[in-house]
């Protein structure tokens, strides 16, 4: 009967979760094991300790062109860089199992290809590993990156936009685009045009990233330092806690002992 539906969506609901299967159609969740508990027991592994919940900072934002969502892994002191997803993700959780894939294949290749999906993939799995710190090559997770960086928060699809013009030359139709960061300045940046409205949007993207990386670098270097601060301070408070924890244990076994 209809009372057994909900039980079975909540079955499907956890194999999903634990198997990594996707029922979207998204890109990236279609074919994403669980890349985050992976990087997490690796990381974990190479650190000699268990990571508390947290440790991993995961940021989620949404794509500008509304496409999907992008997402980036950090932390100062267990990675190496910070690590954004290759594409946009069809949610806020394959998008971050997106960035940890990209972190994983770049810091531990040997677990990635034991993740990697077979055949269709491998060619860009070796790609990503090829070039392990470049961490976010896409023009457009670029420019998300470098929003970020030039308004000092997260952003939103409102904060990057994209117009694209589509025109007809020797007989076939081709696209240019223009990308501008209202909240910064009015610039539009424009690049080559292309064949389709997506390699337009990434031309446009690369010129915007390449004519504000001089004043992006710095921001960037500051809020990658600011990250690693308060990562060592949740690193303190998360050590604190643990040894509170463990002297009132070893108080806790101590009184029984006295009473007797």
């Amino acid at each position: 009967g209809g009372g057994l539906q909900p039980q079975m969506q909540a079955l499907m609901d956890m194999m999903q979760k634990t198997m990594g299967w996707s029922s979207g159609g998204g890109g990236v969740a279609d074919d994403a094991g669980d890349f985050k508990s992976k990087l997490n027991t690796a990381v974990a592994k190479r650190a000699g300790r268990s990571l508390s919940k947290g440790e991993l900072v995961y940021t989620v934002t949404e794509d500008p062109s509304g496409g999907g969502f992008w997402a980036s892994v950090a932390n100062p002191q267990l990675l190496a860089q910070e690590y954004h997803g290759a594409e946009p993700a069809s949610s806020k959780r394959a998008a971050e199992h997106a960035a940890a894939k990209v972190a994983l294949e770049a810091e531990f290749p040997a677990e990635a290809a034991g993740m990697a999906p077979p055949k269709s993939k491998k060619r860009k799995a070796i790609a990503d590993i090829a070039a392990p710190m470049a961490a976010f090559e896409d023009p457009k997770s670029k420019l998300i990156h470098s929003a970020q960086c030039l308004l000092a928060r997260s952003i939103t699809k409102e904060d990057v936009v994209y117009a694209v013009r589509e025109f007809e030359a020797n007989g076939a139709v081709r696209y240019q685009a223009s990308v501008a960061i209202p909240g910064y300045d009015a610039t539009m940046y424009q690049g080559a045009d292309a064949d389709t409205k997506k390699q337009a949007e990434a031309n446009a993207a690369e010129v915007a990233v390449a004519t504000l990386a001089p004043v992006v670098a710095p921001l960037d270097e500051e809020r990658r330092a600011k990250k690693a601060k308060l990562q060592q301070e949740k690193q303190a408070q998360w050590q604190a806690q643990k040894e509170a924890k463990r002297q009132a244990r070893q108080v806790g076994f101590a009184v029984p002992g006295q009473m007797a």
